[in-house]
């Protein structure tokens, strides 16, 4: 068995996602993500210690997969400056270009339109975006907001003649 970031890998390869219920010191406490499910793991220093795998549900790989790709999706959205629809297309086209089988058209089917998901990747790419200011003494340029693209100073100096 396999357990690392919420995902349990069983002896049988059935794959479940566990959430952070509570922490106390090295002790972790996970649960199934699904409510009507009461599957959970007890974990020291992430080894699991205690686990009681009832699971209400069948696992679903397919939905981890989908959940992976989204979570990709948001880390770009913070790391990068492309359009966020750009990051979308781009994560659909590495999908596609993969060997191409039935767990690939699955994935892919499963995949939410972007409409769907649009609103969760722009709230991660606004964590990176200051604020608009409401006047214009509140404009504060600094750090990679006084630079264009290729590292030049957007700001100009005016030097005044008296």
């Amino acid at each position: 068995m396999v357990f690392r970031q919420g995902k349990k890998l069983d002896g049988n390869n059935k794959l479940y996602k566990y959430r952070v219920k509570t922490k106390r010191g090295d002790r972790c406490y996970w649960r199934c993500i699904k409510s009507d499910c009461t599957a959970t793991i007890k974990t020291l220093k992430r080894i699991p210690v205690d686990i009681r795998d009832q699971h209400k549900q069948p696992s679903d790989p397919v939905q981890l997969n989908v959940d992976q790709v989204l979570k990709r999706m948001k880390e770009r959205c913070i790391a990068e400056s492309n359009p966020v629809p750009t990051i979308y297309e781009d994560e659909l086209v590495k999908l596609r270009n993969r060997d191409w089988d039935n767990d690939s058209e699955r994935l892919v089917q499963r995949i939410p339109t972007f409409t769907t998901c649009k609103t969760s990747l722009y709230n991660q790419r606004s964590k990176t975006i200051p604020q608009l200011p409401s006047s214009r003494q509140e404009i504060n340029l600094e750090g990679k907001w006084r630079e264009t693209t290729t590292s030049y100073s957007l700001l100009m100096e005016t030097k005044t003649v008296s």
